[in-house]
């Protein structure tokens, strides 16, 4: 029910893939690559939404950014969302354009969870979440022609979309479930106890 509603909300057409990143609106997030790509894919006349769920100081900027490149009816900034498992259920793509101060991002393994395939910059703790081509991709930090390259690929590409998708789970369950990370931790106490 609340994905119909985020639907509704923001026009969403059952034949329109969507995108989204889910990250405080800080300069060193990159959602200034994001838009910069829906622009691209626009361009060539692809049916899509990019969803911005999060606010910060980039709220304005964005805002700019995004009616300088008549994106306004393809961008959408969502502001605060409380909850993030509707958009997370609602998305086909997630999107991480971080350059700055990028840990291991939890919506990358929220999303993951639910068989969301993501295309992310290779800074920080991302490559330590997604393999290229396996359950999503991996583009250069700053390259918008990679990363909508990558998008498009998801969008239009069934077959391939598919494979990444059930990766996604599939390594989501051996690698970033809480039992995988306690039963880790435990070895580690056990072999510091040696």
């Amino acid at each position: 029910m609340l994905i119909k509603k985020i639907r509704t909300k923001y026009y969403i057409r059952p034949d329109e893939k969507v995108a989204a990143m889910v990250a405080r609106l800080n300069e060193v997030k990159g959602h200034k690559y994001f838009v910069e790509a829906a622009k691209i894919l626009k361009d060539k006349g692809l049916k899509f939404k990019f969803l911005i769920a999060g606010t910060g100081e980039m709220e304005e900027p964005l805002k700019k950014q995004i009616k300088e490149l008549d994106l306004e009816d393809t961008v959408i900034m969502m502001g605060f969302v409380s909850n993030v498992t509707a958009l997370m259920n609602l998305m086909d793509v997630q999107v991480n354009c971080s350059f700055g101060t990028e840990a291991t991002s939890l919506s990358l393994l929220e999303g993951m969870s639910l068989g969301k395939p993501a295309v992310v910059s290779d800074f920080g703790g991302n490559p330590g979440v997604i393999t290229d081509g396996v359950n999503g991709f991996m583009t250069p930090t700053h390259s918008v022609k990679e990363l909508a390259n990558k998008i498009e690929l998801l969008f239009t590409d069934e077959v391939l979309y598919k494979k990444i998708s059930t990766n996604c789970k599939k390594i989501y369950d051996t690698k970033f479930t809480a039992q995988v990370n306690t039963r880790a931790i435990e070895e580690i106490y056990k072999q510091v106890k040696k």
